[in-house]
Formats: C-alpha cells, structure tokens, sequence
C-alpha cells in the first residue's frame, strides 16, 4: 500500500510452498481489499484449505491494513483460476476467470469445451451463492467482469469456440484466432444477451 505521493505505508506477501498469483485487487468498503488469483499451493503459511485440483481459484480478503480476514480456495479436479473480482452492491463479490474442471470439488457444471468462462458469486463471508460454467467448444477465457446498473454483470474475454455450447456466433477468424466474447448476465447468473467481436487474425480482451 502507497500514499499518494507514492511511499510505501504496508506490505504483505501471501502464499503457500506453491505458485501464487494475483490477477485482481479492489478495495471494498470497508477499507480493506478484496483479492482475487489463481494457486496450486496446498496448506502451507498463509494457505489455509488444501488445493482442490491443479490451480485453484484463491479469494483472500484483507483489513485496511494488509492482514488477511479470510479466504477461500475454490476449484475443481484440473486448472481453474480468477482474472478478475470486485465488490458487488449486496455486500459480496463476484469473480471471472478460467475453468478447465468438469464436475468436482466445487465446480458444480461440467466443461463445455477445452476452457470455460467460470463465474462465480459469493456472499460477504466469501462462501458461494451461485456459479455459471459459460462456454463453447474450444477454449475461452473470462479476463473481466462488472456490475452493472441493474444488478446484473458483463463479461469480457476472448473465445477461439464456434457457434456450440452458450456460443450463439461463429468465430469470426479461423482456427487458431481468438475474438472478443461478450455477455451480459442477469443478476442471477443467466445469459441475457452476447456479442462476438473481431476480425480475421487474433483479438483479446483483457
């Protein structure tokens, strides 16, 4: 944590005998800060919950001065990881990433396509409300996601997958191409409309 004038005020590395990343920060309103990455570590110093397959998803919540308040490691059998977490207006927290994990361990829908879009909403203790596995099938990737004006959230990543799944376009270049992929979800997690978006070489939203 910096002044304004750029000083060092705290510091705090967090993590396990693994590889630990963070993808996201926000601070929240009750001045601490809301973290959000993806780790393989298992109980070890500051990791608290066993991995639950390869990556896991890693949810750490601070106090205003930098010490950890709780956490939640949240992933299925293979790689799932968050790019992206804020606060939402209820008090809890959404967060975006990556899913390859069909059925397990926390993951309650299967994998689509080789990668997923994986949203999750949490409460304000960081325990799940509700999950939505969103994909086609090849390999797509969530690296942002926002509230939006009427409770619900948009997501922006990039999808290599053609019309299968929850993909309703085709991609728009060939193969090995990735196109921006857009959704907005209500405020329970459903699909409401989506966007694909690019041209004929490789585009990524992050």
């Amino acid at each position: 944590k910096i002044d304004s004038v750029g000083n060092i005020q705290w510091q705090n590395t967090i993590g396990g005998h693994g590889l630990d990343y963070l993808y996201s920060i926000q601070q929240t309103t009750d001045g601490g800060y809301i973290l959000g990455g993806y780790s393989d570590s298992n109980i070890s110093i500051d990791k608290t919950e066993a991995s639950v397959g390869g990556f896991d998803c890693w949810v750490v919540k601070l106090n205003d001065d930098g010490e950890i308040q709780w956490q939640n490691t949240i992933g299925g059998t293979y790689d799932d990881g968050i790019f992206s977490i804020q606060q939402t207006t209820d008090g809890g927290y959404v967060f975006g990433g990556f899913s390859y994990s069909g059925i397990s361990g926390d993951k309650t829908e299967d994998i689509i396509g080789n990668a997923d879009y994986w949203v999750v909403k949490l409460n304000n203790a960081g325990d799940i409300e509700w999950q939505n596995t969103i994909g086609g099938n090849s390999f797509d990737f969530l690296h942002s996601i926002k509230q939006t004006n009427d409770g619900g959230y948009i997501l922006g990543g990039s999808s290599l997958s053609g019309i299968s799944g929850d993909k309703t376009e085709i991609n728009q270049g060939d193969t090995y191409s990735s196109d921006y992929w857009v959704i907005k979800l209500s405020a329970t997690g459903t699909i409401e409309w989506q966007n694909t978006i690019g041209g004929s070489s490789s585009d990524q939203l992050q």
